[in-house]
């Protein structure tokens, strides 16, 4: 019996499509239908060795009914209706049985059981319901009936003491019901804090995957441009000229500083990741972080003689970490920037939709190819010479869609190449 019972808690317990409520139900219904098959079938044999044909074409057609019931639920999964058919099947026979005198003053304790299976199987409402109906219809019976020659003679103190018991399992089941009730409460939040935990490690494991891809592609780069760089500079010192040696120079200190800002943001990326970044959203006015990004690229749009055009609302306001909305709007900008021809224009403008803020970040410069865009989709990195040879660290852009991703934003990106790029991102408004 135990050895039957692990198999059956192991085969409904792991069918992950079901609730544990519905689990349960499943258990029980297994071995309800047990206990039921050997009631039926001892019936059946009584019924048998006394010829009573009428109760016994009866208990047949129960045992049928319970064997397509059983069909229903093993074969087509078919829970919760078996549930409520199996106990409308056992409640109807037993109050054939009752009024029908199919059942002698001493089997009548059989309906002593009738409240374990209604109320577990059908919940502690509507089992009280179904007993409370079935209670009475075979109590209206034995007030209306009572006298009839076909109505069986039951003595009134032992009915009155058997209703009495009848309420007190029907109250222990609804407490064991309760109990239950709280048990699985407490196994649905448990279930869905490991469904989360596990999610939580697939992304860790999908992030470590891509965090190794970004310093494949990144990291190795920069520094193999740096080597190559001291490298020149250690072989051909002696044959360089004095001007030669100061213009290598600068370049090792350009990509060393460039080195550095790589490793800031695979820091910043991996501390994102790891949720170690605390995230604090809160009203922030647009407009303010937009004059605080401008004012730290000012000297390069004044290099670039660039022109900047902001429309958006003075009192925008969205609900989002101001720092990183800070490094969303630095990110997009120093993208704009860098990638704009002297002389040209960037636009910056906000609009309300619905529950959300929409920010489009627009330049007219060297735009992107449909590779570059792809690798864009795809949160790879890559790196590109701006218009007067600025460098980047090449995941910018994937710190923003992290960013974005933390607050539920949307992030899309048009570019052709020659004409422009254009991107646009979403964030909750405020109230």
């Amino acid at each position: 019996m135990r050895t039957v019972l692990k198999k059956l808690v192991s085969r409904i317990g792991n069918d992950a499509d079901q609730g544990i409520e519905e689990r349960k139900k499943g258990i029980l219904l297994n071995l309800f239908f047990y206990f039921y098959f050997l009631v039926a079938a001892g019936f059946i044999v009584f019924n048998l060795a006394v010829n009573n044909t009428f109760a016994l074409i009866v208990d047949v057609f129960g045992f049928a009914c319970g064997l397509f019931l059983y069909y229903l639920f093993r074969v087509r999964r078919m829970v919760i209706p078996v549930a409520w058919v199996f106990v409308a099947v056992t409640v109807s026979l037993m109050t054939f049985l009752i009024l029908s005198g199919g059942m002698s003053r001493n089997e009548l304790v059989f309906a002593l059981l009738i409240p374990v299976p209604v109320i577990l199987l059908l919940g502690r409402r509507d089992g009280l319901i179904v007993l409370s109906v079935f209670l009475f219809l075979n109590l209206m019976g034995f007030v209306l009936f009572h006298d009839a020659s076909w109505f069986p003679d039951y003595d009134l103190k032992m009915v009155c003491r058997i209703v009495i018991v009848f309420v007190l399992v029907a109250l222990m089941a609804y407490a064991n019901e309760f109990v239950f009730g709280v048990l699985y409460q407490g196994l649905e939040k448990l279930s869905a804090s490991l469904r989360v935990g596990q999610q939580r490690y697939k992304n860790l494991a999908g992030n470590k995957e891509k965090f190794v891809s970004l310093i494949s592609h990144s990291l190795a780069d920069h520094i193999g441009k740096f080597a190559s760089t001291a490298s020149l500079l250690h072989d051909d010192y002696d044959g360089m000229s004095e001007q030669r040696r100061k213009e290598v120079i600068r370049d090792l200190v350009r990509i060393s500083h460039q080195n550095r800002k790589l490793l800031d943001d695979l820091l910043h990326w991996a501390t994102v990741q790891s949720d170690i970044i605390p995230f604090h959203p809160k009203p922030v006015k647009l407009e303010k972080i937009y004059r605080e990004v401008i004012e730290l690229f000012h000297p390069l749009i004044e290099e670039k003689k660039l022109s900047f055009f902001l429309k958006m609302k003075s009192n925008s306001e969205v609900v989002a970490d101001e720092n990183m909305v800070g490094a969303i709007m630095r990110g997009l900008v120093s993208n704009a920037v860098k990638f704009s021809f002297p002389g040209g224009e960037v636009r910056i403008s906000a609009r309300e939709v619905q529950d959300k803020m929409v920010v489009t970040v627009t330049d007219k410069g060297t735009g992107m190819s449909e590779e570059d865009l792809l690798r864009i989709n795809a949160s790879l990195s890559f790196s590109t010479e701006g218009t007067m040879m600025e460098t980047g660290t090449g995941i910018g852009l994937i710190l923003v869609k992290e960013f974005l991703q933390k607050h539920g934003g949307d992030f899309h990106v048009e570019s052709r190449k020659g004409k422009g790029t254009e991107v646009t991102f979403t964030l909750p408004l405020a109230e």
